[in-house]
C-alpha cells in the first residue's frame, strides 16, 4: 500500500487532461471499466489529506494482463486513459475552447504581454477569461510559487525602481489605475504586491488572475506576498469563495486555496527593507533566518510567527498590546527599532490597514503602511487620494535610496 498527496494526484490528473488533445471517447467502454475499478480502490483519508491506494487484486491482475499481452507501452497508454477519465470525473470541468469564444487566448504554454493586455481589456469590459486559460495560469503559478522560500530577497540595482503596493482587495479598476500611473509590470518596472489581493471587492477573480498572469509572463516583473485574506476562512466570509464559484467553478475554490498556501510570507529589499503584510512579533529576537524557516504550506495558524506576520498592526505607544482584530498583536516603535537593529535593517514596509492618504509613516520614520484600494469595499473611502499627489522623501543610508509615496496607495523604491 502506498500513499500520495491528494493535491499532487488531483493536479497530475488535471494537468494531463486539460493540456493534452488526446481524446478518450474512442475507448469509452474501457474507460468506464477502469474508472469503476479505480473509484472502488480509492479511499480518501480526510484527516491527513492523502489518498491511500489499496491495491485491489482485480486491478493488479488487470494491469498485469495488460503488460503481459500488450507490453509496457500498452499499459502506459491505458494509464493515460485512466488519468483522463479520472480527471474528468474528479473535476467535472470541460476545457474545450468553444468556437464562439473571442476572449484572450494563450498560444501554447507561454503567457505573453499581448495575452495579458487582451485579458485585462476583457476584464475591464466585464468579460470572462475561459476556464482553460485560467487553469493554465493558476497551475503555472502553483509550480512557480512552490519553489520560492518563505522570505524572498529582492535586489534593486542602482538607478532602478521597485514599486510596492498594499491591499487591493478585489478592486480591479484601482489596479488598472496604478498601472496607468506607474506603467505595467516588467523586468524594468517591477512591482511587489503585499498581500490581500482578494475579498471585499467585486472583482477579486480579475485581480488575482491579472497578478498571476504577469508573474507567469515574467517572474521578475512582479513579486507577490501572502496577506491574511489569502486563506480559506477569510475567503469564505468576505466574498472571494462565492465569487470564484460564480465566475469560474468549485474546482477553482480548491485550487486557489492551495496556491495561496505557496505564497511567500515576506520580502527583503536590498538587505535593508523588510516588507510584510501585517507586522512584527510577540517576542524579541526574531531573526530573518527564523522567518525563512517557517513552513508556510498551510492555512494560517492562530498564533506564532506566521500568524503575526499576516495579522499584527503598529501602535503609537511603546511595547506590545492586544490586537483590535482579536488575532496577532499591536506593537510599538521600540519593538520595530529592536527588530531592525537585530537584523541590520533600516525600515519596515507593511499594509493591512486603510490609510486616508494611501500610506502613513510611523514609528519615527522606521515603519510605513501602504494601502492601495481607494474604492475599498466598492466604496470611495480614501478621499485624499483623488488628486494623485506625490510625496518625495530621501532616506540617507548606505544605499541612499529614495521612496516615492503616491496618494494612489503605492510606494516606488529605488
Amino acid at each position: 500500500m502506498g500513499e500520495l498527496s491528494c493535491d499532487d494526484i488531483k493536479l497530475c490528473m488535471i494537468s494531463y487532461f486539460f493540456f493534452n488533445d488526446k481524446s478518450f471517447l474512442c475507448v469509452e467502454e474501457l474507460a468506464i471499466l477502469l474508472i469503476n475499478i479505480y473509484i472502488n480502490i480509492l479511499h480518501h483519508d480526510r484527516d491527513r489529506s492523502h489518498f491511500t491506494f489499496h491495491l485491489h487484486p482485480a486491478s493488479v491482475a488487470f494491469v498485469a494482463a495488460l503488460v503481459t499481452n500488450g507490453g509496457a507501452a500498452v499499459a502506459i497508454s491505458v494509464e493515460e486513459v485512466v488519468l483522463v477519465v479520472l480527471g474528468t470525473w474528479w473535476w467535472g470541468e470541460s476545457t474545450e475552447v468553444e468556437p464562439q469564444y473571442l476572449g484572450a487566448k494563450i498560444e501554447g504554454d507561454v503567457v505573453t504581454l499581448d495575452f495579458v493586455k487582451k485579458m485585462m481589456d476583457d476584464f475591464k469590459n466585464q468579460k470572462c477569461l475561459h476556464k482553460r486559460y485560467a487553469f493554465q495560469i493558476v497551475l503555472q503559478m502553483r509550480e512557480m510559487l512552490q519553489a520560492l522560500p518563505s522570505l524572498v530577497d529582492i535586489n534593486v540595482p542602482d538607478g532602478s525602481l521597485l514599486t510596492v503596493c498594499g491591499d487591493v482587495h478585489g478592486q480591479f479598476y484601482d489596479l488598472l489605475n496604478i498601472f496607468e500611473l506607474n506603467g505595467l509590470p516588467s523586468e524594468e518596472n517591477p512591482y511587489l504586491f503585499n498581500g490581500d489581493f482578494v475579498d471585499r471587492g467585486s472583482f477579486s477573480v480579475e485581480v488575482i488572475l491579472t497578478l498571476f498572469a504577469f508573474k507567469c509572463m515574467c517572474p521578475s516583473a512582479i513579486y507577490l506576498a501572502r496577506g491574511n485574506h489569502e486563506s480559506k476562512s477569510m475567503n469564505k466570509i468576505y466574498g472571494f469563495e462565492g465569487e470564484v464559484r460564480s465566475k469560474l467553478s468549485e474546482t477553482f475554490v480548491e485550487l486557489f486555496a492551495e496556491v495561496f498556501c505557496y505564497l511567500p510570507l515576506a520580502h527583503v529589499i536590498n538587505q535593508k527593507v523588510f516588507v510584510v503584510h501585517g507586522g512584527l512579533f510577540s517576542v524579541d529576537g526574531v531573526k530573518l533566518s527564523d522567518i525563512r524557516a517557517i513552513d508556510r504550506f498551510c492555512e494560517p495558524p492562530e498564533e506564532g510567527l506566521m500568524c503575526e506576520l499576516l495579522w499584527s498592526d503598529p501602535q503609537p505607544c511603546p511595547g506590545r498590546g492586544p490586537s483590535k482584530r482579536g488575532v496577532g498583536l499591536s506593537f510599538g516603535a521600540d519593538v520595530t527599532r529592536r527588530f531592525l537593529q537585530d537584523n541590520n535593517l533600516d525600515l519596515v514596509v507593511r499594509s493591512h490597514e486603510v490609510k486616508d492618504e494611501g500610506y502613513e509613516i510611523e514609528h519615527d520614520g522606521k515603519l510605513i503602511t501602504v494601502f492601495s484600494a481607494p474604492n475599498y469595499c466598492d466604496q470611495f473611502v480614501l478621499e485624499n487620494q483623488k488628486d494623485n499627489g506625490r510625496l518625495w522623501s530621501n532616506i540617507e543610508k548606505q544605499l541612499r535610496w529614495k521612496y516615492e509615496a503616491y496618494q494612489s496607495g503605492f510606494i516606488g523604491w529605488g
